[in-house]
């Protein structure tokens, strides 16, 4: 979609590339990150839980990115791997003004996405990706602003630091779209590309990438000539979309646009209808199923209804998150599809739950959690004796005896604590 945002936001994405540019000299690129000193806990960590959710945190970022070599070495200083079933990576790096929690977010949707996939059956994703040596680059800056090197833009597929919203951050509540989040549809770019693969380019999984370009058929009109005016996609941009036809990527960019809709990210937009800058006509999941019922049909064969990965709420966030939709709070109209996670930093919070399933982890300061409906799970970081558990008339309140790993977590519409080495069932 990058290829026609300049078109379309015209003032603002000026605005975003000036204000990317005037954050960002090239000397500091490589910055390297202050060495962050692994706890004990950490360090010593053992899961023997076979019902433990797993996760990465800002300890499994790699802050020296010398071994990597070329431009990797040049311009980035620190990465992280989704490690393949192969045992090769696929790697996320990421300059100096990336933080770790956008790193972790770009990561957590790419296992997401890879997971969910590779669970169909249809093909391995994740060794063609990891086999493509398939990167995700996190520049600085904002998309085309002119301040990232030519080298370092082409180690692999880029998602820029300044469009990257991830959980609970000032831009994902604020449903800033001068910020706006292009993550799912970089990310899932990537694995389409170097993964799962197109109609023109096979890869690993043909029969998803037939089902991706038959919905995106039906989604433009048959004659070429009515493209941009009719259909259900590519609205008003009949010149991008002849672009697209010419380097075989009008599948990508379509089925991104399913995704966003899919997911929750444009029901905040209010400028015009429709999903995408309005490029696409669906905004809303209820409207994908109305007005694009191929599009519908293909994003429920890919993936599932909620991001079931273990997400994590951005470190600086502070007050109540909802994970139920709340008119007042068009935040929630993304979080509503969140099923599991976890709170970062030192900040006290309180987490409200939708009603699924959902597995739910503090921080280390003291928060309140409503597990809602469901069969609900606080997680911990440590074995169960390390904990003071207290239940009273359905409140349940679980310290740590460990400093500044999980504080103290006081909950309600829970039925579980997980620690990494037993569960412990409430009122049973």
């Amino acid at each position: 979609m990058k290829r026609i945002i300049s078109g379309i936001l015209g003032a603002a994405l000026l605005s975003a590339s000036l204000f990317g540019g005037a954050s960002m000299a090239l000397e500091n690129n490589k910055m390297s990150d202050k060495n962050i000193e692994v706890p004990q806990w950490r360090s010593s960590q053992n899961i023997t839980n076979d019902k433990y959710m797993l996760f990465k945190d800002k300890y499994d970022i790699n802050r020296d990115t010398s071994s990597l070599g070329g431009a990797q070495s040049k311009y980035y200083s620190k990465y992280i791997e989704y490690t393949a079933p192969n045992g090769k990576p696929i790697r996320i790096v990421a300059m100096d003004k990336v933080t770790d929690d956008q790193i972790l977010y770009a990561y957590n949707l790419l296992s997401f996405y890879i997971k969910n996939i590779e669970a169909l059956g249809k093909g391995s994703v994740a060794n063609q990706m990891a086999d493509n040596e398939a990167i995700l680059i996190l520049p600085n800056g904002a998309d085309r602003d002119g301040n990232t090197p030519d080298e370092a833009m082409e180690l692999g597929q880029n998602l820029n630091q300044m469009e990257i919203a991830n959980i609970a951050s000032d831009w994902y509540i604020e449903n800033d779209y001068e910020h706006r989040d292009a993550a799912f549809e970089e990310i899932f770019h990537m694995v389409h590309d170097y993964g799962i693969g197109t109609t023109q380019n096979e890869g690993a999984a043909p029969e998803i990438s037939n089902t991706i370009a038959k919905a995106m058929k039906k989604a433009l009109p048959t004659e070429k000539r009515k493209w941009g005016r009719k259909g259900l996609w590519g609205l008003s941009s009949k010149d991008w979309l002849e672009e697209l036809s010419e380097e075989g990527s009008l599948e990508q960019e379509y089925i991104a646009s399913v995704i966003d809709s899919y997911y929750g990210l444009w029901e905040p937009w209010t400028e015009e209808d429709g999903g995408m800058w309005g490029i696409y006509l669906a905004k809303t999941r209820a409207e994908i199923a109305d007005k694009d019922p191929s599009g519908y049909q293909a994003i429920q064969s890919i993936l599932p209804k909620y991001i079931n990965e273990m997400m994590l709420v951005d470190s600086s966030f502070k007050g109540d998150f909802y994970m139920i939709r709340k008119v007042n709070k068009p935040y929630t109209f993304k979080s509503q599809y969140l099923q599991n996670l976890s709170l970062t930093g030192k900040n006290d919070n309180n987490i409200i739950a939708n009603d699924l399933d959902n597995v739910l982890m503090g921080n280390s300061g003291t928060n309140r959690f409503n597990g809602g409906k469901g069969e609900d799970v606080l997680q911990l970081r440590g074995k169960l004796s390390e904990y003071n558990i207290k239940i009273n008339n359905g409140i349940a309140v679980i310290e740590d005896t460990v400093k500044n790993r999980d504080g103290v977590n006081i909950m309600v519409n829970i039925e579980t604590i997980r620690a990494t080495d037993k569960d412990y069932e409430i009122n049973k």
